[in-house]
């Protein structure tokens, strides 16, 4: 199930709200039980095997929290990580694995494709550190009904954020929480449409853009490459922002703040500022269980950089069983040890400078994102910096068409072409989303002031947001 569907926004969500708070005000435990309850339904929806592989790996995980409780053995928790990775790897990674033995031995090993089941990777990393926090110790106070529901609370389910215990589970047992507070609602209201519109009308429209482009890599023009390089930069970001705003917003709406994910990255004067900014929980859990694990920047210079090169490309290799992840984790990672290295010199520079070459790196590094191989991301770079041909298709420039703009060229007689009139569409729509981008503060910083005017916008956004849901497109992460 998708947020951006009738039958979560029209069915589950209210349905989910209404029993919450009437269980609440017979018992805590009941109100906990129907959260997870529609939580499970949400996730149902996906599909009865990866219902089923939920269910098992809760139950499993369960069993090792219950086994570690009692010994507190290191050997337990090894084993617990080891399964959850293995189980991650079978479904995510088989099949690169596979091909990429095919490759270098010659071999014709032949591995059925196995449907990647919904937030399989953050369900595995939220297991993963309620392990390693059990261990510790800090989970003892908690039944396995409280446990179920933070592994699959829904607003949280699909892509994120991976949220620890310490986030989630206190404030459920919070007396001040178990009542409907119209404030939260009015605010979390507000939130969840703004993500709603940036997904449906942002990113989805800038989407087209990239599609097109990928299916024409080469026929495009140098002009073509960096028009869908940057389309594609800012199609992630109101994608993945919208997401956080949306999940964020169901969850204010049910007195519980999820941590912040996401903070206006683009605005980042340095790369390690963008890690700050972007995936902030995925961030966090890095370098909590493996950049800390390792060592940190406890061991010398050389230990440091390699640590920090092993937790990118652990990320790389999060997002996606491909080369072009892997390397892709492995420029950020090579990116953030150089600015360590010349910090003192970069921090002297210019701030639009220090802006413009971070925005540039980021932008090179999602075209491989997108990219359905290395070699492709290769020709395009080589192909966008040779600058041959200062022109595009008109195909491509189609899709920021705006509706009824010839009507206004014509009553006000300004003659213009068919591609005057897309090209004004798409740098009308490019520069908007970069103001959005760079200027206003981050929804998530859950500063909004609720009024009639806000009211109203909300509630014009929102019609607008549902006459455009007549196709539901998934959210890019929840390909990760």
């Amino acid at each position: 199930m998708s947020f951006n569907s009738y039958i979560f926004i029209l069915c589950l969500l209210p349905i989910s709200f209404i029993g919450y708070f009437a269980l609440n005000r017979i018992k805590n435990k009941y109100g906990v039980m129907w959260l997870l309850a529609s939580s499970l339904i949400f996730y149902a929806w996906a599909g009865i095997s990866c219902f089923v592989l939920l269910i098992a790996s809760m139950l499993l995980n369960y069993i090792f929290t219950i086994l570690i409780r009692k010994k507190g053995s290191k050997i337990l928790l090894s084993c617990g990580i080891t399964i959850n990775v293995l189980l991650l790897i079978y479904f995510k990674y088989s099949g690169f694995l596979v091909q990429n033995i095919n490759e270098l031995f010659k071999t014709s090993f032949v591995f059925q494709n196995i449907t990647l089941p919904l937030g399989i990777s953050f369900f595995t990393f939220t297991q993963i550190s309620w392990l390693v926090d059990t261990y510790r110790g800090e989970t003892d106070r908690y039944s396995f009904l409280e446990y179920a529901l933070f592994i699959s609370y829904f607003p949280k389910m699909a892509e994120g954020p991976i949220a620890l215990h310490g986030d989630i589970l206190p404030q459920f047992a919070d007396p001040d929480k178990k009542k409907i507070d119209y404030d939260n609602i009015s605010r979390g209201i507000m939130i969840f449409v703004f993500g709603l519109f940036k997904k449906l009308m942002i990113a989805d429209t800038l989407g087209k853009a990239v599609d097109w482009g990928f299916n024409y890599v080469p026929d495009l023009y140098s002009l073509d490459i960096w028009i869908i390089m940057l389309a594609y930069t800012l199609q992630i970001y109101f994608d993945f922002s919208g997401y956080c705003d949306m999940a964020a917003g169901v969850s204010m709406m049910l007195n519980i703040d999820l941590p912040v994910n996401f903070n206006s990255p683009y605005k980042s004067l340095t790369i390690t500022d963008f890690w700050k900014r972007w995936h902030i929980s995925l961030t966090s859990f890095l370098r909590k269980y493996i950049y800390f694990p390792l060592g940190g920047s406890r061991k010398g210079t050389v230990r440091t950089y390699l640590n920090m090169m092993i937790v990118f490309i652990v990320s790389g290799l999060w997002h996606g069983a491909n080369w072009t992840f892997v390397l892709w984790g492995a420029l950020h990672g090579a990116f953030q040890v150089l600015h360590r290295i010349f910090r003192k010199p970069f921090d002297k520079v210019f701030a639009p400078i220090k802006w413009f070459i971070t925005f540039l790196f980021v932008n090179i590094a999602w075209l491989l994102f997108r990219a359905d191989s290395v070699s492709q991301w290769w020709y395009m770079v080589n192909k966008a910096f040779g600058i041959k041909y200062r022109t595009i298709h008109e195909e491509l420039a189609s899709v920021f068409k705006i509706p009824k703009l010839r009507s206004v060229l014509s009553v006000i007689s300004i003659p213009y072409t068919d591609m005057d009139v897309y090209v004004f569409g798409m740098v009308l729509m490019l520069a908007v989303c970069m103001f959005i981008c760079l200027v206003p503060k981050n929804n998530l910083i859950r500063e909004h002031k609720i009024s009639v005017w806000t009211l109203v916008v909300t509630m014009g956004l929102f019609m607008i947001c549902l006459l455009s849901l007549s196709n539901v497109t998934s959210f890019l992460y929840f390909n990760f």
